[in-house]
């Protein structure tokens, strides 16, 4: 039975998500941060599904947003699903899509209205630390992965320097991102999340510090996950 409680943002999230969602191709915008991230994702993606490439993987990106990590994927050749409860997000990238001649299944729904499909790869980018039930995410996900499948994230540590800097400095000095984006108490240490799919099975889980400079608004890969970072979790 499907919960009805379950959903990949919740409801205080999707209310300031309704109000942003204009803003999703506004690279200079709300969003600014998450286009200067795009390269960086691409690229540990890249690393994290060799030997195999984008070339007709067919991949989920669970809360798509306006479709931001889905459009390049598909270019890259990828058959890429992006879903989110956010409506209005969904509608902004289906226009974006057709405008630049995209094929892309993007459907406003939650993560248990999808079955009887299978995945090569489930991608799942800031979503985590905006979502009341982790697990559920995690469990339901391995369902829909094909044998050897991946699924890669990322999202933002539980330190005191995540809330200094990803919070009171991110969206009230700087405002990178509108302020109530996050909530530091659903912020999740990699470890707690290392362990979630530890039990639902995944038996490999990697970790890579990302940093990113508001300055330049530019993003690289540090050795440090103290605020952000990225994960990859797989079967094998």
């Amino acid at each position: 039975m499907k919960s009805k409680n379950f959903k990949i943002n919740d409801d205080d999230n999707s209310k300031l998500f309704d109000k942003l969602a204009v803003e999703w191709w506004d690279e200079n915008g709300s969003f600014k941060a998450l286009h200067s991230f795009n390269f960086l994702r691409l690229k540990y993606i890249k690393e994290k599904i060799k030997p195999k490439s984008f070339d007709k993987l067919k991949i989920l990106d669970i809360g798509c947003g306006g479709g931001i990590l889905c459009e390049p994927m598909c270019r890259l050749g990828a058959s890429v699903t992006g879903i989110d409860t956010n409506s209005k997000a969904i509608d902004i990238a289906k226009e974006h899509a057709l405008q630049n001649k995209l094929k892309i299944d993007y459907r406003n729904i939650d993560l248990d209205d999808i079955e009887a499909e299978k995945f090569d790869l489930i991608t799942c980018m800031e979503v985590l630390e905006h979502t009341n039930d982790i697990n559920r995410i995690i469990s339901k996900s391995k369902n829909l992965l094909k044998k050897n499948g991946i699924f890669i994230g990322s999202t933002i540590n539980k330190t005191i320097s995540s809330y200094i800097l990803a919070i009171f400095f991110a969206e009230r000095i700087f405002q990178i991102v509108p302020k109530g984006t996050h909530n530091w108490k659903k912020l999740i240490n990699p470890n707690f999340l290392k362990k979630k799919f530890i039990l639902n099975r995944y038996y490999n889980f990697e970790l890579c510090g990302v940093y990113y400079n508001p300055l330049r608004n530019s993003w690289r890969f540090c050795e440090s996950s103290n605020i952000n970072y990225m994960f990859c979790a797989s079967q094998s």
